[in-house]
């Protein structure tokens, strides 16, 4: 059966989301993140690194975009939201709003979450890495929790299965050995699962990892109610 595309996507879209949010997807708890430190793989103008750090936590983010001076950040984050705000506007008929109960609360979080991360981006450079997926400049081992939202599954028409499997075994490898990894969404433009999901919890399992969807709370695009749970 064929789906109505949520939203039309060329590229890759910088990702721009509040501690409140990441909380809530991957089902984080002050135990989890107080195992430290904790890495925010993709995470472009989130605001959750700025959040972790202020609340006591230990973590760093890494994406391609910090590469950016401040300035270009800035105008970048800026058009990037006015687009995607347009985008949602448009579609907002195909999003579930349990989690952000209307529009104007959406648009409203989306935009704070970025004044935070680019006050934070300029002030605490050193917790931004520029790097990209499959390939991450950390040693073996280094993080309790790695998340990834909003990246991996979503954009499956333009990466395959075998950039998913790298990019995953990659955030293993700096995961220390009993810490965990979680991914969300798990579905793409189309609102449809990840097609090799199955095939690639079978590979990860057979590589003696622990790998497993679990139910999540956030609510927004409506088959988006899993995350991907592994354990190293």
């Amino acid at each position: 059966m064929s789906r109505e595309v949520i939203y039309e996507q060329t590229g890759v879209a910088m990702t721009c989301r509040a501690f409140s949010e990441y909380k809530e997807m991957f089902m984080l708890d002050d135990v989890l993140l107080r195992k430290g430190p904790v890495l925010d793989v993709a995470s472009g103008a989130s605001s959750f690194t700025a959040e972790l750090i202020k609340r006591g936590y230990d973590g760093q983010a890494v994406d391609p975009l910090y590469k950016l001076a401040f300035e270009e950040m800035s105008k970048y984050g800026d058009e990037e939201l006015k687009l995607a705000a347009q985008k949602i506007r448009n579609n907002a008929h195909l999003f579930t709003w349990d989690t952000y109960e209307t529009l104007e609360k959406h648009e409203e979080i989306r935009e704070q979450s970025l004044r935070q991360f680019l006050a934070s981006y300029k002030e605490n450079r050193q917790l931004y890495k520029e790097a990209k997926l499959p390939l991450l400049p950390f040693n073996d081992h280094t993080f309790s929790l790695v998340l990834c939202n909003h990246f991996l599954f979503l954009y499956q028409d333009q990466f395959d299965y075998d950039f998913h499997l790298q990019a995953i075994e990659e955030l293993i490898r700096v995961t220390k050995k009993g810490g965990v990894i979680r991914i969300y969404p798990l579905v793409g433009f189309k609102n449809e699962l990840y097609p090799q999901m199955d095939e690639l919890i079978a590979t990860l399992r057979d590589k003696g990892f622990t790998a497993s969807l679990e139910k999540t709370n956030f609510r927004f695009m409506p088959d988006a109610a899993h995350y991907l749970n592994i354990i190293k």
